[in-house]
């Protein structure tokens, strides 16, 4: 009896079998087929997926747009009011008596049928222009956050991405260290049994092991977290990302004045031209307040037709009627809330004036940050450059020195923790200048897609 994997196929009553060899080479096909090539995403790819996907810029595309609605608002309040009106009624009325010889007596029942349409104009209302000057401040202040809510995408995008980055870079080191320490930990071992080394040696081989091995545990974990932060903004799991190029180009600011800097992010940084939109706003909010004690004038005019089809002096009548007028009101007195709210609409005013110096200072102090940021990691990345070649000399000159004896075998082990932490940190080092880099755009409100665009080139092409 033969034994396998039998696939039976049953087409207009005839049955088809299949051996294994057939069926294998089925699920090869099928695998070929519905297998995706892997892709490495680069910054610009996760950028332009954010665009699509990261809730945060979404919605705050869908404020914006609410916001225009505005606009459309405070502007019916100067718009004519157009309103059309139908009636129609059933009287039934019975006469029991009257001294009234014109009257009847009995029931009678007649409809009465009524059409209208008014126009109301508003000629002079304050409370309406100081509306509308309020909404065309709320809608560049909307258009301002949604230019704001992008280039903070950006940087939050970036630095997702490089955290990726650096937790991948991480658990590579340590899982070349741990590869180092095993086989040192082996080899002290070896020594400890032969009796050519002390306890003390073997039990620190043993702890060195167990700690790397601990941290290991650790960066897995951190990378899950880093990738997992980063789908959180593209809407999508991110298998492979790309590295940094080895000869990433360090720039230093342009122009290299600081104060210049400072100046350009006190003209042109978003999260503060979106706050003077809201000192305006509030300003004008205290004058539309203040209109409530303004007199305001409307146009108005209508036209009525009335038919009835019956009377209690008999018969029926048909009446049209229009009318237009100019209708001035004085507001004098409301229980004293206008006070109140104009009070309040002041007070509003000024706290939204005291926000507008808080969120200047902080914008000075994020510019300064930034541009001390390029700089110093600049500088870092070099030092670190030339304390990573140093690192692996120190390692190989241990290596040689532990072949002649000089030096013990933890010395060398040492040596490689060493590199590896010095591997970790050039590469940390090097995403901070990038970060440091956007931040110092965004600070100053200058970052765009092409800025996302040049860094994406210091990346490595692994499409």
């Amino acid at each position: 009896m033969k034994h396998g994997i039998v696939l039976r196929c049953t087409r207009r009553g005839e049955t088809f079998r299949f051996g294994p060899g057939v069926i294998g080479t089925l699920v090869v096909l099928a695998l070929l087929f519905f297998s995706q090539p892997s892709f490495a995403e680069d910054l610009l790819g996760a950028y332009e997926l954010a665009l699509k996907n990261d809730p945060r810029f979404i919605g705050a595309r869908y404020e914006r747009d609410a916001s225009v609605e505005k606009l459309s608002q405070a502007r019916a309040g100067l718009l004519p009011k157009l309103t059309a009106e139908g009636v129609y009624t059933q009287t039934r009325q019975n006469i029991v008596s009257s001294d009234n010889t014109v009257y009847g007596q009995g029931v009678s029942t007649y409809p009465t049928t009524e059409y209208s349409i008014s126009l109301v104009q508003p000629v002079f209302n304050m409370a309406s222009w100081a509306s509308l000057q309020r909404a065309r401040a709320t809608v560049k202040g909307a258009d301002v956050k949604l230019e704001a809510a992008r280039q903070e995408m950006m940087v939050r995008l970036a630095k997702a991405y490089l955290g990726a980055l650096a937790t991948r870079d991480n658990l590579e080191f340590i899982g070349a260290e741990e590869v180092a320490v095993s086989r040192y930990h082996e080899l002290v071992t070896g020594r400890f049994s032969s009796g050519l080394t002390s306890r003390t040696d073997f039990l620190d081989a043993k702890a060195r092991l167990s700690d790397v091995r601990a941290r290991k545990i650790a960066a897995h974990s951190n990378q899950d977290d880093a990738f997992q932060a980063l789908r959180e903004i593209v809407g999508q799991d991110i298998a492979k990302i790309v590295a940094v190029r080895e000869d990433l180009p360090l720039l230093n600011p342009d122009p290299s004045s600081i104060d210049t800097w400072i100046d350009a992010t006190v003209k042109r940084n978003p999260s503060l031209e979106m706050q003077r939109q809201a000192v305006e706003e509030a300003r004008h909010e205290v004058r539309r307040q203040q209109a409530g004690h303004y007199p305001f004038l409307n146009l108005e005019a209508e036209y009525d037709r009335t038919k009835t089809e019956g009377t209690l002096f008999g018969g029926g009548s048909e009446v049209e009627t229009a009318y237009v007028l100019a209708r001035l009101t004085f507001p004098l007195f409301e229980g004293g809330v206008v006070n109140s709210r104009t009070r309040e609409a002041k007070n509003l005013h000024q706290a939204a004036m005291q926000e507008e110096e808080r969120q200047m200072r902080a914008a000075r102090k994020e510019t300064r940050a930034a541009y001390l940021g390029v700089v110093s990691s600049i500088d870092r990345v070099k030092a670190l450059r030339e304390a990573l070649e140093a690192q692996k000399m120190v390692l190989e000159a241990k290596r040689e020195g532990y072949r002649s004896g000089l030096y013990t075998v933890l010395a060398v082990m040492d040596a490689e923790r060493d590199l590896y932490r010095a591997r970790r940190d050039y590469a940390v080092a090097r995403y901070d200048y990038i970060m440091n880099s956007l931040r110092l755009k965004k600070a100053v409100g200058t970052l765009s897609d092409g800025d996302i665009a040049s860094v994406n080139e210091w990346f490595e092409k692994e499409r």
